[in-house]
Formats: C-alpha cells, sequence, structure tokens
C-alpha cells in the first residue's frame, strides 16, 4: 500500500527508540555478566596463588617468612598491572566474590546471569561482610528480590535498613569500632585543585559543617564580600586546616617543595611549575609561590638540563640535596600504576649498594614499603631503561615506565 510505513522499517523512529533501549539493556546485562567473571577470575587466580606460591615467589624464597602472604601480594600487583587496577582494587574485588560466594550465594548467582547490576551486588558485598555468620542467611532473604528489581541509589538505602534489621551486635559497640577507621585524604583534580575529604564520626562532621557555615554565614554578609557562600565555607575550611585561623592553636610548620624553571621565576617563560604531592601549576601559581611563602621550599631548575642531580656519591646515606630532588622528581612511589606519595615511600638503591650500585639519582627511586619488600622478596623485577623504570612480574608482563610526573 502506497504511503504505508512498517513498523519494521529501519526508517521509523519509534523503531529506532526502542532498538536503542534494547541495546542498552543489553549491554547492561552483558557488563554485570563480564564485571561478575572478572571478579571471579581474580579471586580464584589468588587461590592458585596461595596454592602455589612459587609462581610468584620461585623456590629459593620459599623458605623466607610468610612466603604465601608475599606470593599473594605480587599476585595482586601482577593482575593489578595487566588490568589497570590499583592494588587495593583488585584485592577488593577478591573480597567481594569472596563475601558474595560464602555470604549471598543467590545473589551472586544473579550477579553473574546478568540480573542484578554490578553496583548492587557491590553493596550486598559490602555490607554483608560487616555481619557475622549468624545474620547472612537473613540477610540475604531480605535483599535478593531488591538486588534486581531496585536502583543502586535507592537499593543501598534498602540494603542499609536491612543490615540494620538483622545485625546483633548492639548500635553503640558498633559505632566505636567503626570510629576507628576515621582518616582524611586528597584526592587531586585538574586546573590547580583537589577534593580534601575527611571520613568522621556522623556527629563530629555535622558539628564541623555547622561551624563552616556559622563562619561563612558571618561573612557573606559584608558589603564588599564578592564570593558566594560555597565559596566562603571552602575558604574557611582551608584556612582553618592550614593554620590561617585559629592562630591562637599550636602552629604546625610544614615545607612543601615547589619546583620553578628558572625562566619562568624570571617572568621570561609561562612554563609551568610543580607542586610537590600534585603536579604542574600555572607559572604565576609557581611564582608567588616561590618568591613569597616560607613554607614553600624553593627548587630552581636550568631550563636546559633540568638541574637533574646525577652525581655519584661515595656514601650509601642518600644526601638531603639529592633526596629533596629525587622526592621531586618522582613524586610517588615508581612501581607502575602506584600513587603513594615520594615522601611516604622508601628510597631504594636498583643496584644494591653491596653489589656496586651507586648513591645517585640514576640508581635510586622511591619505592612504597610494600613494593619495597616485594622487589626484595619475590620475582617482581626492576630495570632502569632511558624513559624511565620498567617492571616484570613474576608471570613475564613487562610494564611500560609511568610518565613523568612534570
Amino acid at each position: 500500500m502506497e504511503g504505508f510505513v512498517s513498523l519494521l522499517d529501519p526508517r521509523n523512529p519509534d523503531v529506532r527508540v526502542e532498538l536503542g533501549m534494547a541495546r542498552a539493556e543489553y549491554a547492561l546485562r552483558a557488563s554485570s555478566m563480564a564485571f561478575a567473571e572478572q571478579l571471579a577470575a581474580i579471586h580464584e587466580t589468588l587461590i592458585e596463588a596461595r596454592a602455589f606460591p612459587e609462581i610468584f615467589v620461585g623456590p629459593s624464597y620459599l623458605s623466607i617468612p610468610d612466603a604465601v602472604a608475599f606470593a599473594e601480594r605480587a599476585a595482586i600487583a601482577d593482575l593489578a598491572v595487566r588490568l589497570g587496577l590499583a592494588e587495593q582494587t583488585v584485592r577488593a574485588q577478591a573480597e567481594q566474590a569472596r563475601v558474595l560466594l560464602l555470604c549471598a550465594p543467590r545473589v551472586w548467582s544473579g550477579f553473574r546471569d546478568g540480573d542484578i547490576p554490578a553496583p548492587n551486588a557491590r553493596i550486598v558485598a559490602d555490607l554483608a561482610a560487616t555481619l557475622p555468620a549468624t545474620a547472612w542467611l537473613a540477610f540475604e532473604d531480605a535483599i535478593v528480590e531488591a538486588a534486581s528489581t531496585v536502583a543502586p541509589a535507592r537499593f543501598r538505602g534498602c540494603a542499609r535498613a536491612a543490615r540494620e534489621r538483622v545485625q546483633p551486635e548492639a548500635a553503640a559497640e558498633l559505632h566505636r569500632r567503626t570510629a576507628e577507621e576515621r582518616r582524611v585524604w586528597v584526592e587531586h583534580d585538574i586546573d590547580g585543585m583537589s577534593w580534601l575529604t575527611a571520613y568522621l564520626p556522623s556527629a563530629v562532621a555535622q558539628r564541623a559543617m555547622a561551624h563552616l557555615d556559622c563562619v561563612a554565614q558571618s561573612l557573606v554578609s559584608a558589603p564588599d564580600e564578592p564570593r558566594t557562600l560555597a565559596q566562603l565555607r571552602a575558604d574557611v575550611a582551608g584556612d582553618l586546616l592550614a593554620g590561617v585561623l585559629g592562630s591562637e592553636g599550636p602552629h604546625v610548620g610544614v615545607a612543601v617543595g615547589v619546583m620553578v624553571p628558572v625562566l619562568t621565576l624570571l617572568g621570561l617563560s609561562e612554563q609551568p611549575g610543580t607542586l610537590e604531592g600534585y603536579g604542574p601549576i600555572d607559572a604565576d601559581t609557581a611564582r608567588e609561590l616561590a618568591g613569597h611563602a616560607p613554607s614553600f621550599i624553593r627548587i630552581l631548575t636550568d631550563p636546559i638540563t633540568g638541574t637533574i642531580l646525577d652525581i655519584d656519591r661515595t656514601a650509601y646515606r642518600v644526601p638531603a640535596d639529592l633526596k629533596r630532588w629525587l622526592q621531586m622528581r618522582d613524586g610517588t612511589c615508581t612501581f607502575t600504576g602506584c600513587g603513594r606519595r615520594a615522601a611516604d615511600c622508601d628510597l631504594d638503591h636498583n643496584i644494591a649498594w653491596a653489589d656496586g650500585g651507586t648513591t645517585s639519582a640514576g640508581n635510586l627511586s622511591h619505592l612504597c614499603r610494600n613494593h619495597h619488600r616485594l622487589k626484595h622478596n619475590s620475582r617482581w623485577k626492576v630495570e632502569h631503561v632511558p624513559e624511565g623504570i620498567t617492571w616484570t612480574s613474576p608471570t613475564g608482563h613487562v610494564s611500560r615506565p609511568d610518565p613523568p610526573p612534570f
């Protein structure tokens, strides 16, 4: 019939929309199945590492204390490098698989079949891990249906409520134990900004926020105040933590390195500087910090050579000037993908001092305590190449050097 458009005709927008919806649903289901398979593979690989530690630590290391633990850590590092994940993430995913298999097998089955989305499965694993074995069945009974039908934003609330109902421990004791995990951390963003996050008891967090609100509200009404309330809260929090406000309390001096190309410092170049623990900062900020902030240690670099200190030393101990430069150069632990600050790491002689290695920039690099011990107690191998540092895993995977921090 002339002018008739079939519902199956791809030119029909209704059909295209329906196909798009179906593709999205299929992709979500497939992604859940794939993620469940990833968790299962990680979990099973670590079981193999514990059962056959010689794969990761080598026969000659089997006699060392905690050989199995080192094998597991070496395997986690191997997986992290191959998958492009943080080691903490690999460990967490292995634990999620273990908990779901043990504590919520029906949720695990639905997750592997694609019926339960990955965010909901992670929520179940995280909450089930905090419950005693006697409460696992009741908890799974309460959330297994919702896990497949409720969106993650709402499911978290449902699952938390179910956990509270089946939790046999006293709430006060639970809070006391969880409060021991309080901490503060920083996550770097772009354009010279970072997130400063604190995990605190709720009462403390609420009082802290109320105090910020009170101070910010007292400032926002000033006739010449251009900042918004949100900006004032952030500025007040930063000033309080940096010691600008509340000077009646004890003052603790903090030294942070800022590395500035000499031409930038002289105003002849706009090449960015480097702020220790963060990375590149704009030239104006670098000049201001280098010129006016007494709590910043100024490190000037030659515009051509970069003044890299690569002078052989005759002593094992790393001199303070070289140590400071290396801290700026590396920025973080030099193991592939590790983000621990260099300031919190060990300085390792890549070629051991006893084997003729020198105390020089070309033979020194920062390793966090975990990767330092892993280097010496497992089959992980490190090598200096012109582009940086290359690591070879116990299973033969070679990782390319991470790019420099500046």
